[in-house]
């Protein structure tokens, strides 16, 4: 197998891992919640990572397509 499909593969399989890891911190799955006088303090998912990633791996990609 050449190492450009490799490549490509595992740009894949990160594609996939980083929109489940944003699905996840948008639907706050697993997020403790921080309570003040028994009211829920909602925070904002932090995106901008996961983002960044999404967008190098795509990238990545698309530029190892095999032939």
């Amino acid at each position: 197998m050449e190492i450009r499909t490799i490549i490509f593969y595992v740009a894949l399989l990160a594609i996939a891992g980083t929109v489940v890891e944003l699905y996840v911190r948008i639907n706050g799955i697993g997020r403790r919640s921080e309570k003040v006088r028994g009211v829920v303090v909602p925070e904002k998912p932090k995106l901008g990572a996961p983002i960044l990633f999404l967008i190098a791996t795509i990238i990545v990609a698309v530029m190892t397509i095999p032939k």
